[in-house]
């Protein structure tokens, strides 16, 4: 229950659970939590809620306790659909496709499927329920600035993820440092050099040369693993699909074109050629550089984000290495003096309302009243913890979770969350060390001048028809160059043969819309 709610309405509300609960509840009408966060059964018709969102890590029991912690809560009967993250998007694109869409799902991102899914009318606006904060209180915590961003043909079609405006950031491992007599590096020159030893020097003790520098892959949008290496050259593929800068000349250009473009990719060119990645990144997929990195075959990996501190990864890269001990980089110093990461707009993704549930007004209102209430503490507090006696255990006031908790509690089914920051940058399960480093991450995350992506929250027709053809045609040739197959200069060739195949008119769009977004604030 929201904190504003009176004394005297928190003691009916528990009367009335405790009568519900001996099994002598009486109707009420009213649908509104009780103390724990539970719904009466007997105050409204219990709902059927679809809910499909993305999955990281091993898929929870079915039908676990933390679900059915979270069917009491908001009286529903949930039908949780988990997708893994490298499916999830083509299950995503075959649900639209099917027809047989959730009441909810997650849109990891503002793309193309997201805006044919609206402009398809598969989807409602939701600006009316973001506005009534009588209803919906926790929705206010929503920045205004985050507001625009969603904002496609004057209206909102999705609830945020809400996150931390910090991004991705570059770690290595500090115990490699330790071990070769390094220090960390704070420039493109010593990362280089650092790269260099850990596969030059046999960082793990192991009497083999066996290593290499950087987890490095490919997908056909670019170079995958480099987020924050990228990133900080602002310039490059690998700082995200899709991502725009500013050219320096009152527009936007991707940054596979950037100012800086010819910069990151000799920096990649040089690492591959010095035997510093591994020679058949081309076919490394993101799980493929995760185990590389956790299980100790290279020494630095350029996309963590906040998610990648996870007590799982520790216990499985220290089952391999009991001296694993991580460090997270600062952004380097370029010579132009510009440093800093990309930050985001402080989501990630959103839940949408299909046109088929909208015509349940009820059935709307309870999915929101779940997100609501998701994003606000006591919500939060308690899909983070569950349930006492079950999901956790308080000691001297410590809350832990049990070893139920740390498998099947209501976080492992919930869809939203407040705002990341202060506590709620932590997880149920993080140790007194994942927590030291998150705090680390989100600070030296935002140091510098970090930019965004310029075009979140913009739509290109262009893009929609053509990003897919486009992006794998750059994906090829960026390849080709960090390989040697190509040389550095031929990214303007590249550049050219992009705008003919239909960036120009990508450009045309994006830009306009960039204008028009920046004219309105």
């Amino acid at each position: 229950m929201h904190k504003k709610l009176t004394a005297a309405l928190s003691v009916i509300l528990s009367m009335s659970l405790l009568s519900a609960c001996s099994g002598n509840s009486e109707p009420s009408g009213s649908s509104t939590l009780s103390p724990d966060g539970k719904s009466s059964p007997a105050a409204e018709k219990k709902l059927k809620i679809r809910a499909m969102n993305i999955l990281y890590g091993a898929a929870p029991p079915e039908n676990g306790s933390g679900k059915k912690a979270l069917e009491e809560r908001y009286n529903i009967e949930y039908e949780y659909i988990p997708v893994t993250a490298g499916e999830y998007n083509n299950k995503l694109g075959v649900t639209l496709a099917s027809g047989d869409i959730p009441d909810t799902l997650l849109f990891p991102n503002l793309d193309n499927i997201f805006f044919n899914a609206i402009d398809n009318e598969q989807f409602i606006p939701l600006d009316k329920y973001l506005q009534d904060t009588k209803e919906y209180p926790n929705f206010a915590k929503i920045p205004e600035d985050l507001k625009k961003v969603l904002t496609y043909n004057g209206h909102i079609y999705g609830i945020p993820r809400l996150r931390g405006t910090r991004g991705h950031t570059i770690v290595m491992r500090k115990d490699w440092l330790d071990k070769l007599g390094l220090s960390v590096p704070t420039t493109y020159d010593e990362f280089y050099e650092v790269m260099k030893a850990f596969t030059k020097n046999d960082p793990d003790g192991n009497g083999k040369a066996d290593t290499y520098g950087l987890a490095i892959g490919m997908s056909d949008s670019g170079l995958i693993g480099v987020n924050a290496v990228t990133a900080g050259i602002q310039g490059g593929s690998g700082a995200l699909a899709n991502t725009w800068t500013e050219d320096g000349r009152g527009g936007i250009i991707p940054m596979e074109f950037a100012p800086k473009a010819k910069e990151a990719y000799g920096f990649y060119a040089k690492l591959y050629k010095d035997g510093l990645i591994a020679k058949d990144f081309a076919i490394k997929k993101d799980q493929q550089l995760e185990d590389d990195f956790i299980l100790g075959k290279v020494g630095a990996n350029g996309s963590s984000g906040s998610t990648f501190y996870t007590a799982a990864r520790y216990e499985k890269a220290r089952a391999v290495d009991p001296k694993f001990e991580l460090v997270a980089l600062p952004p380097f110093k370029n010579a132009d003096g510009s440093q800093g990461y990309m930050k985001f707009p402080g989501y990630f993704g959103v839940f949408a309302i299909s046109s088929q549930t909208a015509k349940d007004e009820a059935k709307v209102k309870k999915i929101l009243k779940m997100l609501d209430d998701m994003i606000g503490d006591e919500g939060a507090t308690f899909v983070r913890w569950g349930v006492e006696g079950t999901h956790h255990k308080t000691e001297n006031g410590v809350k832990a979770l049990t070893d139920l908790g740390k498998t099947e509690g209501p976080s492992f089914y919930s869809l939203t969350n407040p705002p990341m920051e202060g506590e709620w940058i932590y997880s149920g399960t993080d140790t007194q060390e994942i927590r030291k480093m998150k705090d680390i991450v989100y600070k030296i995350a935002l140091e510098g001048k970090p930019y965004m992506n310029q075009i979140d929250g913009l739509y290109s027709k262009t893009m929609s028809d053509k990003g897919a053809d486009l992006n794998k045609f750059v994906a090829d040739g960026v390849a080709k160059i960090v390989m040697g197959e190509a040389p550095v200069d031929s990214i303007d060739k590249l550049f050219e043969e992009w705008k003919s195949r239909g960036g120009s008119q990508v450009m045309e769009e994006y830009t306009a819309a960039w204008k028009a977004r920046k004219s309105a604030k």
